[in-house]
């Protein structure tokens, strides 16, 4: 995750300290329990302690070949007879990085300030696993909370898809594969995803060498997660390439200006507007990549958490 170039933009004292914490947070070296090991202590600085405002308990989805581990965040109060409204929450991390612990800086604060429940998955990683391991997994936890939700009082028919960075690749492929299933989520949330394999936007150009996030840290992510080139046009690695966007959820759609991606959140926002779909647009100004976790330290972040609520409660009517 790149470090450098951050001279070359003007970023807020926040945006700053972002960046020199990552520094902190640095592997030793190139192996990838290292790359992990450094990843999770940035997510632990980041992370409060729980304060039981909310329901913690990790569970299993059960798979004949490959059983996945998720984490349910569920308000205090009794569940609705029908079940919380949810929101299946996909971690960020380049497909390589992250696990149930890297996103609770979000998960339980969406539980607590919607008042629903949060499903996040742990699905399969690089270098392990390439694609398209981890959108199956994402996939597999989706169907069965559709067919079982109320086991875990869930709703089934109020199931919103959200992710950040290759979380909200995940998201989005799996709203496409929904299409004119019947089985579609009730809406859609992405932070600064990855939806495309071409990487030749005027956002990749122009943000190539951003702080946090470069264009050659996304080109090793995407040869990570998928080293044979014949999957980069997949709709379920490359959602953006989708012709039909007829049959997908409400939406909302973040980016941060400072981020090579920030042009694949847009141009999806524009397709989806384009097939009548109710979709929001927020573009994170001054932001980097990565930079949700100071939702409670930069105002520019607390604003786009903000509109983000207000954009996620009419999904669930």
């Amino acid at each position: 995750m790149t470090q450098q170039s951050s001279m070359h933009y003007r970023l807020s004292e926040e945006m700053q300290s972002l960046v020199y914490w990552s520094s902190i947070y640095s592997p030793a070296d190139d192996d990838i329990d290292s790359i992990r090991a450094a990843y999770d202590a940035m997510c632990l600085h980041y992370t409060l302690p729980r304060d039981g405002t909310v329901n913690i308990e990790d569970k299993t989805v059960p798979q004949l070949n490959h059983p996945v581990n998720v984490r349910l965040y569920s308000p205090l109060g009794e569940a609705p007879a029908t079940g919380w409204p949810c929101i299946l929450y996909l971690h960020g991390g380049g497909w390589m990085v992250g696990n149930l612990d890297s996103h609770e800086f979000i998960t339980r604060y969406l539980c607590r300030d919607l008042n629903v429940a949060v499903l996040s998955v742990d699905y399969r990683l690089t270098p392990e696993h390439h694609f398209p391991a981890a959108y199956e997994d994402c996939e597999t936890v989706y169907h069965w909370l559709y067919q079982h939700g109320l086991q875990w009082k869930i709703n089934p028919n109020q199931i919103v898809l959200m992710g950040d960075s290759a979380g909200g690749n995940l998201a989005a492929a799996l709203a496409v594969q929904l299409q004119h299933t019947g089985a579609q989520a009730c809406g859609l949330a992405m932070i600064y995803p990855c939806l495309s394999s071409g990487f030749d936007t005027a956002s990749c150009q122009q943000q190539a060498d951003a702080p946090l996030l470069s264009l050659a840290d996304m080109h090793d992510y995407l040869q990570a997660y998928a080293p044979n080139t014949s999957d980069w046009q997949d709709l379920r690695l490359s959602p953006l390439l989708a012709q039909d966007f007829s049959d997908m959820p409400r939406s909302f759609i973040a980016v941060a200006e400072y981020d090579p991606l920030s042009d694949d959140g847009r141009i999806f926002a524009d397709k989806l507007k384009q097939a009548n779909i109710a979709t929001e647009f927020y573009l994170g100004k001054g932001l980097l990549h990565g930079s949700l976790r100071l939702v409670r330290d930069c105002p520019v972040v607390q604003d786009l958490y903000q509109r983000m609520l207000s954009s996620l409660k009419p999904m669930f009517n």
